[in-house]
């Protein structure tokens, strides 16, 4: 069962292409967003022969579909060598870390031709081929440190799968930008957010979590956001965990000075017209969440002034966001309707990809008392506050981006 459960996981999202689509992942929704469609390439990994390590072992944790298991370079040399039973085309790589430079070979038409790959901050990566029928993978360095990966998939001609996650980074000027503590607090209190405003409006949304935890609940993120339409890479903090239940007790573990100044850059190198985060109690008196509402408060003035934190601002710039909303705010109330058919989800409902964000967030379900909260629950995602504003008072009451240049046509 566990076996099954975690193959929900990354890069198969809502159902495993490679099964036929049969499986569903823990929701309810109605609409098989990762359905094989007509034109895909064939998953190959199955009928590949994968061997590791300078000796020839075979590692069936590249394949098991199972990103809690992972192989690190043992036993015997950080190098993989994939024999294909057709041109391949595409390869799909679930790293442990961000990968640095490192080396893929390809067998083509009897010659090995040889590319380096660059460093990249992505830790689930698409490399297109050309029709090799053997790879070689190794690092740069003789000596590396790294070079852990939990999957591994290589795909035959035609389309990429829509389950093969193909990120963007994001630049400097964005719609929305949704600020969360912790991975999954993106689908529990925000709700349809992401499948609205990413996956069915196109915005330019970026995500930023301000604790990443471990490299697991960074992958189970990554899923997460990309089952729900996001494209822009998640941008992570560089702040652990701990849990609190006192704003000042959150902040002594970082320095307020430090936590307010990596909020005020985060507005100032990303531009976001308008942010969403945390309530200021913290949902269920969280420190961490508390701290990222308090500090988005305070950096809402301070990104705008030159004489806060000077370094940022020489390098980004200074910058006015115009709206913040923070979760479960009093005043200036505005209820979102996440129930509204989403054209991008075959009229799935976006709280409904909010339950399918969730459910790629495997690790967390020990924690029972957790889901996406409801319209009715006291914790509601669909219940937020205009804290701060540049462009007056929400009218319509129904877009975060109402006033700004990117605001939804009523």
């Amino acid at each position: 069962m566990r076996k099954l459960l975690a193959a929900l996981l990354a890069c198969l999202a809502l159902a495993l292409p490679i099964l036929g689509g049969a499986t569903r992942a823990i929701t309810d929704v109605s609409y098989d967003v990762f359905a094989p469609q007509p034109g895909d390439a064939r998953d190959l990994t199955a009928q590949c022969k994968i061997k590791v390590g300078s000796k020839g072992f075979t590692l069936p944790r590249l394949t098991d579909r199972d990103w809690d298991s992972y192989w690190k370079g043992e036993p015997s040399g950080k190098t993989i060598e994939i024999t294909c039973p057709e041109p391949a085309y595409g390869l799909y790589i679930c790293w442990l870390e961000e990968p640095r430079d490192w080396k893929l070979s390809q067998f083509i038409g009897g010659k090995w031709q040889e590319t380096t790959l660059a460093a990249s901050p992505m830790m689930h990566e698409y490399i297109p081929l050309n029709g090799a029928t053997k790879l070689r993978l190794a690092p740069v360095s003789k000596k590396p440190d790294w070079f852990g990966m939990s999957e591994l998939f290589v795909l035959g001609q035609g389309n990429v799968p829509r389950y093969v996650q193909r990120w963007q980074m994001p630049d400097d000027n964005c719609d929305l930008m949704i600020f969360v503590a912790h991975p999954d607090d993106e689908s529990l209190f925000f709700g349809g957010a992401i499948p609205y405003y990413a996956g069915e409006l196109k915005k330019d949304v970026v995500v930023t979590v301000f604790t990443p935890a471990h490299r697991l609940r960074q992958s189970e993120l990554l899923n997460a956001m990309w089952v729900m339409g996001a494209t822009n890479y998640p941008v992570f903090g560089p702040f652990h965990d701990t849990y609190s239940l006192k704003l000042d007790k959150a902040y002594s573990q970082f320095g307020k000075a430090k936590v307010r100044n990596f909020v005020t850059a985060l507005f100032r190198q990303y531009k976001p017209r308008v942010v969403l985060t945390h309530d200021v109690n913290g949902e269920y008196g969280h420190g961490m969440h508390r701290l990222c509402a308090d500090a988005s408060l305070w950096a809402f003035d301070s990104a705008a002034d030159a004489s806060k934190h000077s370094e940022s601002a020489q390098q980004y710039g200074t910058f006015q966001v115009q709206k913040l909303y923070l979760h479960l705010y009093p005043d200036n109330p505005l209820e979102m309707n996440w129930d509204i058919p989403l054209n991008a989800f075959g009229g799935v409902t976006g709280f409904e990809m909010a339950r399918a964000g969730y459910a790629q967030h495997l690790s967390q379900h020990r924690y029972e008392q957790y889901q996406v909260e409801p319209r009715d629950s006291n914790k509601s995602s669909y219940h937020f506050g205009l804290a701060r504003t540049t462009v007056g008072p929400d009218i319509q009451k129904n877009d975060f981006l109402e006033n700004t240049q990117g605001a939804v046509a009523p």
